[in-house]
């Protein structure tokens, strides 16, 4: 209950913020980007190597593959007219006279702005809704802070971070001897779409050509590195970022504070009886969370079902793809290119076993663990919940993916009976991803400050599985992905015995951190 003094003191506050912050409504601007740089300093390191990384990678591959001017021809007449590379990858700007820019480009280009966008959202959010949502944002609030100081200073710490990532990147470029004038302009493409995204966020507290220019991403693909660059480009991200930042600070002016534009609708008089236990109120919790990512991660394997069809046609022409794709299994070059297709998803639905897992951090860092902690519920029974929803959730998003990729591959091609092999493949990858989900909840088990190191073994996973062949990593180093140890269904036969391992060190890591976590203090 408030009392009298802090009513006072609060009702003080607000008179003030609505004399003063009339005036300077950005006071404590300067320090609350400290702030957020330095309570983001490892994060914003982490998605530099990450992103960074991700770069040097592709071009070491593509400069050590591609390096004359016949095997830059060869690349270009795969990728032009084939839609299922020109969908996932994009236009192929620069293709037509190519360039090693321009397949360097059209292989990560996409991928980069991507991520670039994911790591301007989760910090956009960070310091905007979680900040609100766990009242922290109050304690700033009562000091003499401008209204949108704190909004503003998440959008400076935003651009930093987006213009460190860029720099790297055209650093790393320009190390591998590609042109200045494209590596810059793809650098200001990074900038300018991780602005937007972080706008939107902020907001938000193939078949036709035309829809390029309604994605951002699209914008950083239009600005053509590499290929006769169009810089007049740049201005529609940097004036839908300006636009869309005059949007919040109007928004955030015109609703209450810790409240949305919307009233909540009231809740139900008494809870149903699901949610009397730990489980029922974890499934509550994440069950969007399942929806959202089974949605998504479904409709990209159904798209790679449509697109397997045409694998014949991408690697007819590159010995080095074929040689690539029968590296995974005696089979044919379709279910070679639909096991490395189940691999990516498989991959991309492993941040969802990770982030589900980690929830169990963000319970107990907000506090809302300690009402339930504080009941007969022991700490097992609460983790336990948690896990259990990660492992189902990550069994239902696998075997929708694998249903929808094995429908789609069957519309395409007629062939209903790749569907079990294709389910059987997804599910196989199930083991694998735990692991990971396992390695994170044994680093919260011994510290919630350990618990985001679990992300590292994720992109290792990433690099591994997908440029661990180009770029001749030693075979010690993939053999530490589990992903390495899954049998590539169905471009090759089922193992039992890595499957069985897999499990096994699944159960032991989360038994660890079970332990672990019964050993030290909630905080």
């Amino acid at each position: 209950m408030t009392s009298v003094a802090s009513r006072s003191m609060i009702e003080s506050n607000v008179d003030v913020e609505g004399e003063a912050g009339r005036t300077d409504s950005l006071a404590g601007l300067g320090i609350l980007i400290r702030l957020v740089l330095r309570r983001d300093r490892i994060r914003m390191l982490l998605w530099f190597v990450g992103i960074v990384g991700l770069v040097v990678a592709t071009a070491a591959s593509i400069t050590g593959v591609y390096n004359t001017p016949a095997q830059l021809e060869q690349y270009a007449q795969i990728v032009r007219g084939n839609s299922a590379l020109i969908v996932q990858a994009g236009p192929g700007y620069g293709l037509d006279d190519p360039t090693t820019g321009a397949v360097m480009m059209n292989e990560v280009g996409i991928w980069t702005l991507i991520a670039v966008a994911l790591m301007s959202v989760f910090m956009t959010v960070r310091h905007t809704r979680t900040e609100e949502e766990t009242e922290r944002a109050e304690l700033v609030r009562a000091a003499p802070v401008g209204r949108h100081a704190q909004l503003m200073a998440t959008m400076v710490g935003v651009t930093v971070a987006n213009v460190l990532v860029a720099a790297g990147v055209v650093v790393s470029l320009l190390l591998y001897d590609l042109p200045a004038v494209g590596s810059i302009a793809f650098g200001l493409a990074i900038i300018g779409s991780g602005l937007v995204f972080a706008g939107v966020a902020a907001v938000g507290d193939g078949w036709l050509s035309w829809l390029t220019w309604l994605s951002p991403p699209g914008w950083g693909q239009a600005i053509r590195a590499f290929a006769d660059e169009r810089w007049w480009v740049l201005v529609l991200p940097l004036v839908a970022a300006s636009a869309l930042v005059y949007v919040a600070i109007q928004l955030q002016n015109r609703r209450d504070f810790g409240s949305g534009m919307i009233p909540q609708r009231p809740g139900r008089a008494d809870a149903s009886p699901w949610l009397a236990g730990p489980l029922g109120l974890a499934v509550r919790l994440q069950r969007a969370t399942v929806i959202g990512w089974t949605v998504g991660v479904g409709l990209i394997g159904f798209f790679y079902g449509i697109v397997a069809d045409e694998a014949e046609s991408i690697v007819e022409d590159s010995p080095e793809m074929a040689e690539f794709f029968a590296a995974l299994g005696e089979s044919s070059i379709t279910d070679a290119f639909l096991a490395t297709a189940v691999l990516m998803l498989a991959l991309v639905a492993t941040g969802f076993t990770i982030s589900s897992v980690l929830r169990l951090r963000s319970e107990e860092l907000a506090g809302r663990a300690d009402p339930i902690l504080a009941t007969p519920t022991s700490r097992r029974r609460w983790v336990l919940s948690h896990l259990a929803v990660a492992v189902g959730g990550t069994v239902i998003i696998m075997v929708v993916t694998g249903l929808a990729t094995g429908v789609g591959f069957a519309l395409a091609s007629g062939d209903f009976g790749k569907v079990p092999s294709i389910l059987g493949a997804a599910l196989v990858m199930i083991p694998a991803m735990l692991v990971l989900g396992a390695f994170a909840m044994m680093l919260y088990g011994f510290s919630p400050r350990w618990a985001p190191f679990a992300w590292a073994g994720f992109a290792w996973a990433i690099v591994a599985g997908l440029f661990g062949t180009v770029i001749d990593i030693p075979e010690w180093a993939l053999d530490i992905s589990p992903f390495g140890h899954v049998p590539a269904i169905p471009a090759s036969s089922f193992e039992l015995l890595p499957v069985m391992l897999l499990c096994t060190i699944a159960v032991a890591l989360t038994w660890v951190g079970l332990v672990a976590i019964t050993r030290r203090d909630i905080q």
